[in-house]
């Protein structure tokens, strides 16, 4: 199942924009045949806050809030530490499709023991600008809308 990461940012300019609405952890699309996903909260990783090489390997990548709490980091608004290095997020969601008549998937139990820092779950497209294009996240959104859903 496609999954897709909004930025809270872009969630919002949605919603301004009465292109879709969210009702707890379900985002109704207002296009098409009213496609609906289900929410996730989640954190985009940026950056490392002193802009040095990440030891961790976890810029560009999408975590889950479940996933970084099971690594034992710490979240505060748009910053994140995990094993002594800081970094910049962005808060968001992963949003995946609902499909009507077929029940939630429900996620394996993950082994416990040593939390190691392990590839995003492929693939969760972000549906963000970078940082330096955020003046562009309207025209994103609605090619998304037009041509993606």
């Amino acid at each position: 199942m496609k999954r897709i990461f909004f930025s809270q940012g872009m969630l919002d300019s949605m919603v301004d924009a009465g292109k879709i609405k969210v009702d707890k952890s379900v985002l109704t699309m207002f296009t098409g045949d009213n496609p609906t996903f289900e929410l996730t909260q989640a954190y985009r990783f940026v950056k490392t806050i002193d802009d040095a090489t990440d030891p961790n390997g976890l810029v560009g990548q999408i975590r889950s809030e479940a996933e970084l709490k099971e690594l034992g980091t710490e979240i505060y608004m748009d910053s994140i530490i995990y094993r002594d290095i800081a970094y910049q997020a962005d808060p968001g969601y992963i949003a995946e499709k609902m499909v009507p008549g077929r029940p939630r998937e429900s996620k394996p139990a993950e082994p416990t023991g040593t939390p190691e820092a392990k590839p995003a779950e492929p693939p969760v497209t972000a549906v963000e600008p970078p940082v330096e294009m955020e003046s562009e996240a309207d025209q994103l959104s609605k090619f998304i809308m037009d041509n993606l859903l």
